[in-house]
């Protein structure tokens, strides 16, 4: 049997040594907090990782507050700063042997000192790529069409003082000359800092508040390399000029990359708006993304137009991703607690979230499009007799609309292609020598369709609907072409392909020719199972990937799912 590494689990197996092989977090010498590596010894485990992996690059983007003004620090009474600040470092992860133009990824963490648990989670995710590539074919797929980048310490001054001392739950920077008084509450926030409606309602202008703005937009050291480094990922060419003039217009769906920046706490998935609370002209996309995150950590979505949009943030390094670079854009606020106990690190927040942050960066390089398409939910391939049996599982709806409340707009679709493509990524596909085929559905025992009592069972049950209206399952009218009266109705019944639009104005059955995909599938449905068997005499020994990508009735493609299978040769006793 070969099988797609499970979103469930199996990633944990993926990551690397244990925090506590590192110098962890230990401000009583207690040994409270085994889970999380201090940011000398995560300083160290990632050297150790990139002298361990041609994937890992490690870069110098920039330098602190305290770094780039030495001798001008503030002491606080009882406490000794780190006088001579630190460098700022990001960590990218790639196949740096594949060539072509990549997605961009870029996930941010520690920017907010006393949130200890989010550079940790980050970490594992670098891990889990690094040591799953060649391992899992998702991961290995990525890697070679994806750059992930990470900047786990944002705020490095301000995470010495938040680990050395906790009792000061400090949050910004340590760049004192904003005028706050208050020896422990001086700093800038560097999530309100950026160049994207800076000072704008839901900042202060209060330097000794937490989530004070700093005196101008990107003023602060921290923000001027975060945002820097985002300016190179990211084309220049797919920016607006006057990003905060035209906030309301949409961003074209062939914008490119991908930003998660991860906090602590609370539970939620946001992104944008942030700033204020209105929907952003691609919330479509957006909202997808939001919705995708939240089936597998079960977080709420905080943004503009949601219930659950508790306050504005502007400034904010989100807003500024979407709003100023054109990226899709999001962030987590992961665990209860910005000094998370371990077990609950361990068992509650890691497993739910490394599994959310690879589907994020599956999307990383057509995000806008991709989001809006159907999800391989499982992919499964096994090889007996001569022939691999590859089955799936495409859903445009189980992931959107896992979400409590409404389905959702980009979940509505029925499901009109499957392709199972051999050896080559469907982004690297060519008719002239490449090899894809269209998985075929199958055909399962049909219940009565009134019988079934719950949603996800009607959809997946050929030959069944969901009503909305009245939460009752019924079987899906037949399509009689004779009925209708109107060419486009005509052309799309069934999906497609099951009518068709006669010369003497009429529509009629389609008789003719092989059946297409839409005419293949039984019930017209936005979930589909199929299937498909490849003979092994036509492949060589060795591995094989087998990439798996479902379209629904909008043309919208969705995200890749992908495995390894291996075909061996058995030699006859006495053959030569």
């Amino acid at each position: 049997m070969f099988a797609r590494v499970s979103y469930a689990v199996g990633l944990a197996s993926l990551l690397g040594a244990d925090a506590a092989s590192y110098a962890t977090i230990d401000p009583d010498n207690s040994g409270s907090f085994p889970c999380f590596r201090s940011m000398e010894g995560m300083r160290q485990s990632m050297e150790d990782l990139a002298d361990g992996s041609d994937l890992v690059t490690i870069t110098d983007i920039g330098e602190s507050w305290l770094k780039e003004n030495q001798g001008s620090g503030r002491q606080i009474p009882g406490y000794a700063i780190p006088e001579d600040g630190h460098d700022i470092y990001a960590v990218k992860v790639t196949d740096n042997s594949a060539s072509g133009d990549k997605g961009k990824m870029l996930l941010t963490a520690g920017v907010h000192a006393r949130e200890w648990a989010p550079p940790e989670l980050v970490a594992r995710f670098l891990e889990m790529l690094v040591n799953g590539y060649e391992v899992d074919a998702d991961i290995t797929w990525i890697l070679k069409h994806v750059e992930v980048h990470a900047i786990l310490y944002v705020n490095p001054d301000g995470r010495h003082m938040a680990e050395r001392y906790p009792e000061l739950r400090w949050r910004k920077n340590m760049n004192p000359e904003g005028g706050c008084a208050d020896d422990e509450s001086y700093g800038t926030d560097i999530n309100r800092n950026q160049n994207f409606f800076w000072s704008h309602p839901g900042a202060s202008d209060d330097p000794c508040a937490s989530d004070y703005h700093g005196d101008g937009a990107e003023s602060e050291p921290e923000s001027k390399a975060l945002a820097d480094y985002a300016r190179s990922l990211f084309p220049s060419a797919q920016r607006k000029d006057k990003p905060e003039d035209d906030k309301d217009v949409a961003f074209p769906e062939t914008n490119t990359g991908m930003f998660v920046d991860v906090h602590s706490s609370g539970g939620y998935v946001y992104y944008p708006w942030g700033h204020v609370d209105l929907e952003s002209p691609n919330n479509e996309a957006l909202e997808a993304l939001g919705r995708k995150m939240h089936y597998f950590n079960d977080y709420k979505l905080w943004a503009g137009g949601k219930k659950d949009f508790l306050y504005a943030a502007s400034g904010d390094i989100s807003d500024f991703m979407y709003g100023s670079l054109g990226v899709a854009s999001m962030g987590f606020e992961i665990g209860d607690d910005w000094q998370q106990d371990c077990s609950t690190f361990e068992s509650d927040v890691v497993p739910i979230n490394l599994p959310a942050l690879l589907h994020a960066a599956k999307v990383a390089a057509k995000p806008f499009l991709e989001l809006k398409g159907p999800d391989v939910m499982s992919l499964d391939a096994s090889q007996s007799n001569g022939q691999i049996a590859v089955s799936a599982f495409a859903s445009d709806s189980e992931m959107v609309n896992a979400f409590n409340g409404p389905e959702f707009t980009t979940g509505a679709q029925d499901i009109t292609e499957v392709l199972l493509y051999l050896d080559v990524h469907p982004d690297d596909y060519s008719d002239a020598t490449d090899t894809r085929w269209s998985m075929q559905p199958v055909r399962r025992r049909l219940q009565a369709c009134p019988s079934i009592k719950k949603r996800k069972p009607c959809k997946r049950t050929s030959g069944c609907e969901w009503l909305t209206t009245t939460e009752t399952c019924r079987a899906i009218p037949p399509v009689v072409c004779t009925e209708i009266t109107k060419k486009g109705r005509c052309n799309r019944a069934g999906g497609g392909g099951v009518c068709f639009w006669d010369s003497d104005k009429t529509c009629k059955p389609d008789k003719g020719g092989s059946p297409s995909i839409a005419d293949s599938f039984l019930s017209g449905s936005g979930e589909e199972s199929v299937e498909l068997s490849i003979d092994t005499s036509t492949l060589s020994t060795g591995r094989h990937t087998l990439y798996v990508q479902a379209m629904d009735s909008d043309g919208y493609k969705g995200p890749v799912s992908s495995v390894f299978v291996d075909v061996s040769r058995r030699r006859l006793r006495g053959g030569n």
